[in-house]
């Protein structure tokens, strides 16, 4: 039993096509690894940009504390607070205690708390993500 002799036209039309099919199939697997680059990029894209939204709040976060440490009312606190200074015309009040004895609760003066102020968006930001590090 012998197979027919193909002819030539058909072999080179067979060897075309096995040609034809591992061009087309190499150009969709290149175009295959391409989608799924490009869907690995997006990924990456959206957390990067999540990373820099989360930076760039932290960054007007300090932006704020610094202005607010070059503020007026600032060295004013600090000035009360830290160094314990008045203003001319106040008197400071230091309470000086006996070693050995405790000073009596109604000798000492009851100080109002004031209450502390902040920006505006510091309280709404603490109310949409809650309290920061501070």
């Amino acid at each position: 039993m012998s197979l027919p002799a193909l002819k030539r036209s058909q072999l080179a039309a067979g060897i075309g096509a096995v040609a034809a099919i591992a061009i087309v199939g190499s150009i969709a697997w290149g175009f295959a690894q391409q989608l799924v680059l490009a869907h690995q990029m997006r990924a990456e894209e959206r957390r990067l940009e999540q990373a820099v939204a989360t930076e760039q709040a932290h960054h007007d976060e300090l932006v704020a504390q610094v202005e607010y440490a070059q503020s007026d009312e600032y060295v004013e606190h600090w000035a009360r607070g830290e160094a314990k200074m008045s203003k001319p015309g106040e008197v400071a009040v230091v309470v000086v205690t006996d070693s050995g004895e405790a000073p009596s609760p109604e000798a000492q003066p009851t100080l109002t708390p004031q209450p502390q102020t902040q920006p505006f968006w510091i309280t709404v930001w603490e109310l949409l993500f809650g309290q920061s590090g501070r």
